[in-house]
């Protein structure tokens, strides 16, 4: 999980500004990073501020702390997305490279393919509209985490309508599942796994 800082662009960036049609880093602290449709960028990092790509754009990766990352239709993540304190949304015809990680927010895709894992810890997990899992989708305990440890509420994973998953759906801690009858998945592994039908 990315947590630094690497290099600060030559730019202030104030709080709902579009970037240009310019390949490089956008970096920002205390405030938000939007990148404009059909755009180019490298690096997208932000702490404390929300992250948004517009419809179109491809970047090579996405990181944030403490703010949400709202990707647009048909957007091209060559890398990872990562979020520590944020939820993580992509609109359909968005294409992720690796993986898709978050520790306290929600993940929610619609129509999207992700090359990689779906990873979190606490939060939830949505995948709609036929997206396409070419990994496993994980539910992890924390490094921390020990013997007698539990949460009070089970995280909720829902596999939607169409949606394919690849891989196996891992739960190391308390889930509630709920999958489509049209979803296809490989096996689920996990001892506390509440599984409600949908249709």
């Amino acid at each position: 999980m990315w947590v630094s800082i690497k290099k600060l662009a030559v730019l202030t960036i104030a709080a709902g500004m579009a970037f240009p049609v310019i390949a490089g880093d956008y970096t920002s602290i205390n405030s938000d990073v939007r990148v404009g449709a059909g755009s180019s960028a490298d690096n997208v990092q932000s702490v404390n501020g929300s992250i948004r790509i517009g419809d179109e754009a491809v970047v090579r990766s996405v990181n944030s702390v403490n703010g949400s990352i709202k990707i647009g239709r048909g957007v091209t993540v060559e890398r990872r997305i990562e979020a520590v304190n944020g939820a993580i949304s992509l609109d359909s015809g968005s294409q992720v490279g690796e993986g898709v990680e978050s520790v306290n927010g929600t993940i929610e895709l619609q129509g999207t393919h992700v090359a990689g894992d779906i990873d979190t810890i606490n939060g939830g997990i949505r995948l709609l509209d036929g997206t396409v899992i070419a990994g496993n989708v994980k539910v992890r305990k924390p490094n921390n985490w020990g013997w007698n440890n539990k949460r009070s509420k089970p995280v909720k994973v829902e596999i939607g309508q169409d949606v394919q998953v690849h891989g196996n759906l891992v739960f190391e801690h308390a889930v509630e599942l709920r999958v489509h009858e049209s979803a296809t998945y490989g096996d689920i592994v996990g001892d506390e796994v509440t599984l409600i039908d949908i249709e």
